[in-house]
């Protein structure tokens, strides 16, 4: 089956065509924000039936987004802070009523979570949390191979959990990393140069590595307390480090209560920038099936 789909973000909309969860092409726009929903609507619909053309046996649409959205009638009603000109995005109107495509949409980060679940690290779970660490830091809560989206569509949002006087994204996002890299005199430009220095035993960097390793620890460690999961899979730009999982798994370990040490596999996410896309596949699996060709 072979389907269009979408992940749109804040900066850049990434879309081609996915079938049985393998992106076949791929392409990128800028999502243009400021220009307004008419004429990012304009631009869907424009490549939509672009892809159209070049494929006669396109079964539907798939949208990965930021923001809140209403699973059930497709459209964002919590918009982004960033974004407000996200509000009231109606993605069954767009796709459904006039280009009259079947569609899912939802929140970019249960998107990827939806891939982990179907094709990648989470197969091998049944009940588990999944976290993105990059500008911000973004959560979706799986229970027994089920999304839970909450009263407000808005489960997961673990990076707004507060913590001391602040929140866990402003603590343990890998911007605050950067931020607080420079902060303590290193002149850093991205977390892969903060790491360069931490694996050549830099000790300002390892510094402040192991506090950013505790302010990431704080939060899970809250999160085992809290949902007991087999699971927290990890994704964001911090993903692709080999490292990465044992090194905040040590960090959890000397934090938790005795008896939970090492009770929740902390592993890196399999997807990396595609997990939006083939998560909008998988959604779209999960409530139409896959639909003969």
């Amino acid at each position: 089956m072979k389907l269009i789909c979408f992940d749109i973000g804040g900066t850049a909309v990434k879309y081609g065509v996915v079938e049985n969860g393998n992106i076949l092409e791929k392409y990128e726009m800028p999502t243009n924000t400021k220009l307004g929903q008419d004429n990012l609507i304009k631009r869907l619909k424009e490549e939509t039936n672009k892809l159209l053309l070049k494929y006669n046996n396109i079964k539907g649409v798939g949208i990965s987004t930021t923001g809140n959205v209403d699973f059930d009638n497709k459209k964002i009603f919590i918009a982004p802070e960033a974004i407000p000109e996200f509000l009231n995005f109606d993605f069954k109107k767009v796709f459904e009523d006039d280009l009259n495509l079947k569609c899912i949409a939802d929140n970019d980060v249960n998107s990827f979570a939806a891939a982990e679940m179907m094709y990648g690290s989470g197969k091998k779970y049944n009940t588990y949390l999944v976290m993105t660490l990059g500008t911000g830091i973004g959560g979706a809560i799986i229970v027994d191979n089920k999304m839970w989206r909450g009263k407000l569509f808005g489960a997961g949002e673990v990076g707004r959990m507060l913590m001391y006087d602040s929140t866990y994204e402003n603590l343990a996002s890998v911007s605050a990393l950067i931020k607080q890299a420079n902060n303590s005199g290193l002149n850093i430009n991205n977390g892969k140069e903060l790491f360069d220095l931490y694996d050549n035993n830099d000790e300002l960097a390892i510094q402040v590595i192991n506090q950013y390793y505790d302010y990431v620890a704080y939060g899970i460690c809250s999160l085992i307390y809290a949902f007991n999961p087999e699971a927290i899979i990890i994704g964001g730009g911090i993903s692709s480090r080999p490292t990465m999982a044992k090194e905040i798994t040590d960090h959890v370990n000397k934090m938790v209560i005795k008896g939970y040490e090492n009770s929740c596999d902390i592993v890196s996410a399999t997807f990396k920038n595609d997990g939006g896309m083939i998560g909008a596949y998988a959604n779209f699996v999960s409530v139409y099936g896959e639909i003969d060709e």
